[in-house]
């Protein structure tokens, strides 16, 4: 049984949802006959690369176009709209991504005319993918297509496809589809198939759906496989996972009034409840993105956190979230973040807006309240917390003023990397070559970027929990800067490419260490 989005794919431009800026500009195109004969397709996924594709493939081999579009009864347009049309050729590049389908399936393949049409359009879904050979090897055809040959490339990352490429090409960006455009498509799907869907289920499609007219029509679809012919917000539950944001605002609420040990009780009900922590951290990140977009508002003297405090809160959520898909256990992550918020540990903590007057106070003040042998006046109670509790909060305590006191910097990692080399030695002898061949090439605060020289030689690092835990250990331990944490990029810089010898001899024997023997 075909899903929605094949039954009710459109099949003219104007019935293309939300892409007007596109669909009018290719349908000019074709009215008029002045052509391109390559396009670039960008955009998120599911909002209609593919499917304008095929509709604009289908007009410009359309015997009676009507000002533009395809007329869907001449022979070109019904074989089109069946799937049987020769000279349309759709082509994963995801799937195929080597030299040899480029010239067997485009390059050879574009020499001979078309079967039944007036021309051949080649459609090349996700093809960023294509290795760097399959460039070089379409772009001449590209240069210089036969009159009838035209290609359309569909992309998530155009910023992947080489400039020599995108130069050549009609560049057209595809945006998320609007929500009240999005609700529109979604209510005439539901009439054709004869539902009576709430504005509710249509209010909570579209929320999920966040711009895709994609999943849009599957979720409608899996709601109306259920065989009712009313969709309600209780049938709804059954398919759509329920919101765990009101939870996510509640443990926020927490956190903002520094309610230290409710805010870790609260993260272990949520865990005791069985409520997946890792989506959880996504609702948090998007209650400090919406408080972070109030902020600008006339009215954010009133928020419970500055938008210092928020950028804080959001690197230090990003950070616990990468730690989680890590392996760590997300209950001790929550309880982490948690605890650094509710603790006034956040970077710019001290500045706390006041409210109704849109000030900040300073951080010496705040500082001076929390600080015991500060002469102003005794510092507030804090709640009670148990030993483990109490040495957590230390440990984090001396992350944070380690941000004030020592800051890293490029340099001193660099001069300090083969003391790491050895440290790392010393408790694995599989990762140090690695590590010799690669180089510490950025540091963000706490964060030092390691340049490797090859992708997996950066996975055996970075994703295998236990080699990172060994690395960033022996690193925290020589650079004497507890909170320190690493990430990786790939390739060599035009500085090391400089310096380091083409002969492979040379590079095993810097390496391994040894010498040359006659």
């Amino acid at each position: 049984m075909p899903s929605l989005s094949q039954k009710y794919r459109p099949k003219t431009f104007a019935e293309i949802t939300g892409q007007r800026h596109v669909t009018e500009t290719l349908r000019k195109e074709v009215a008029t006959g002045v052509l391109g004969h390559a396009y670039l397709f960008s955009g998120p996924r599911g909002v209609g690369k593919t499917t304008t594709a095929r509709v604009f493939a289908k007009a410009l081999n359309c015997e009676k176009p009507n000002d533009g579009e395809p007329c869907n009864t001449c022979v070109p347009c019904q074989a089109a709209n069946e799937g049987r049309w020769l000279d349309l050729i759709e082509l994963d590049a995801a799937t195929h991504t080597g030299v040899d389908m480029v010239r067997e399936a485009i390059i050879e393949h574009a020499r001979f005319s078309p079967n039944i049409g007036k021309r051949k359009i080649y459609v090349l879904d996700e093809a960023h993918m294509l290795s760097g050979a399959s460039w070089n090897a379409l772009l001449k055809t590209l240069e210089e297509p036969p009159a009838y040959a035209f290609f359309i490339l569909a992309t998530t990352e155009w910023h992947r496809v080489p400039a020599t490429i995108v130069s050549r090409c009609q560049r057209f960006e595809f945006r998320r589809i609007a929500d009240q455009e999005l609700a529109t498509r979604v209510k005439e799907l539901a009439t054709l198939e004869g539902w009576k869907i709430a504005d509710d289920v249509t209010d909570l499609i579209v929320s999920r759906s966040e711009g895709c007219v994609r999943d849009a029509e599957t979720l409608l679809g899996q709601l109306g496989s259920l065989g009712e012919s009313t969709i309600t917000m209780d049938l709804a539950g059954l398919v759509i996972p329920p919101s765990h944001l009101p939870l996510a605002e509640a443990l926020m609420e927490l956190w903002a009034n520094r309610d230290h040990s409710a805010a870790l009780a609260e993260a272990q009900r949520l865990f005791d409840e069985g409520i997946p922590l890792l989506p959880l951290f996504d609702d948090l990140l998007l209650i400090v993105r919406r408080q972070l977009v109030a902020s600008g508002q006339p009215d954010a003297s009133t928020a419970k956190f500055s938008p210092a405090e928020l950028n804080d809160l959001a690197l230090l959520l990003f950070e616990r979230r990468r730690d989680v898909k890590a392996g760590v256990d997300p209950l001790f992550a929550l309880q982490l973040a948690g605890t650094v918020v509710t603790n006034g540990m956040l970077k710019h903590g001290g500045q706390k807006q006041e409210s109704g007057s849109g000030k900040q106070e300073s951080d010496s003040s705040v500082i001076a309240r929390r600080d015991p042998s500060s002469n102003s006046g005794q510092a507030p109670q804090s709640p009670t917390v148990s030993k483990s509790e109490t040495t957590e909060i230390a440990a984090l305590s001396l992350v944070a003023r380690n941000d004030d006191s020592k800051m890293l910097d490029l340099a001193t990692v660099r001069r300090q990397w083969n003391a790491i080399v050895r440290a790392v030695d010393e408790k694995n002898h599989s990762i140090p070559f690695i590590l010799k061949i690669s180089r510490p090439e950025e540091v963000r605060g706490h964060t030092v970027v390691i340049r490797f020289q090859y992708a997996f030689h950066r996975d055996k690092i970075l994703s295998d929990h236990k080699h990172r835990s060994i690395v960033e250990a022996c690193m925290r331990q020589v650079l004497e800067d507890p909170g320190l944490i690493i990430e990786g990029m790939v390739g060599e810089s035009t500085d090391t490419q400089e310096e380091r010898p083409y002969d492979m001899a040379t590079n095993i024997l810097k390496a391994f260490g040894g010498s040359v023997v006659e």
